[in-house]
């Protein structure tokens, strides 16, 4: 049975920023997402174990036409420090798909907002 504890307050978790919170001795990276949802995700790289507080949360660069690139998914990927792999934030899969028979699937935490706090299951 998955345990509840209480982490963070909500107003401290903003869109596009990342707030790096100790659980036992495991970091958990709280964000929200540009929709309002809370987001709560593994602080280790599942590639190499980099500290993912150091990465960043961007979006996606992609061409829908020779010669023009356009911002998608504002606030919706997790780029890692160390080798630059990116995270889809809404359900943890690598934004390029993983080598085959590599398991790279960010952790994701079930989190939710009670009086202003932030709850998060492990």
């Amino acid at each position: 049975m998955a345990k509840e504890h209480e982490i963070a307050a909500s107003a401290d978790i903003r869109t596009g920023e990342m707030t790096p919170v100790r659980l036992g001795r495991s970091t958990i990276i709280l964000t929200r997402l540009s929709c309002g949802t809370l987001r709560a995700v593994s602080g280790r790289c599942p590639h190499m174990g980099a500290n993912l507080q150091f990465g960043c949360i961007t979006g996606m660069a992609q061409g829908p036409e020779y010669g023009k690139i356009e911002m998608t998914r504002e606030n919706e990927v997790l780029r890692c420090p160390w080798h630059g792999f990116e995270f889809d934030l809404r359900t943890g899969d690598p934004a390029v798909p993983a080598p085959k028979g590599q398991a790279m699937k960010l952790r994701l935490y079930e989190a939710k907002e009670r009086d202003g706090r932030v709850y998060v299951s492990s």
